[in-house]
């Protein structure tokens, strides 16, 4: 397990920090499994990074960090002092409208979840690790979707 917020940093601040972090390491994770990727500097997009799998084809890439051993599949909700209680819920579930595959980074060792959204469709709004053993450290789908 990696150190974590050893300098006492504000919880809220800490949590931003933490994704944009697990979000590094996707990105770099894609890399080093040798995908070109970059991160999409949209804050609160559909989708975090950009993957190029060759054939002149992109992906879009949910990011989804979890340091507790289950995983969320959506987006919109955000937690916090500074949000308004009383505006209507804006959480949805990830859908092929918002990007082509979730990777999910387990925060406790670096381990990748790549999972598509075709998959996650017929999926609750959240699993467990456990259940998605079958996606961990599967990059050769990145090669299946490029068609090499």
């Amino acid at each position: 397990m990696w150190a974590k917020n050893l300098t006492g940093i504000n919880d809220g601040i800490f949590r931003t920090i933490n994704g944009n972090s697990d979000e590094m390491i996707g990105v770099g994770r894609c890399m080093k499994a040798g995908f070109p990727c970059s991160r999409a500097d949209v804050t609160n997009g559909r989708y975090d990074a950009i993957i190029d799998i060759g054939n002149n084809k992109l992906l879009r890439v949910q990011i989804k960090g979890t340091s507790g051993g289950s995983v969320s599949f959506t987006g919109g909700g955000r937690s916090g002092k500074q949000i308004n209680r009383e505006v209507k819920q804006r959480t949805y579930k990830y859908s092929p409208d918002d990007c082509d595959i979730i990777l999910v980074v387990d925060g406790r060792s670096g381990e990748c979840y790549i999972i598509p959204i075709e998959d996650i469709q017929k999926m609750s709004n959240s699993n467990s690790l456990e259940k998605l053993v079958k996606y961990k450290e599967n990059w050769d789908l990145l090669k299946k979707i490029a068609g090499v």
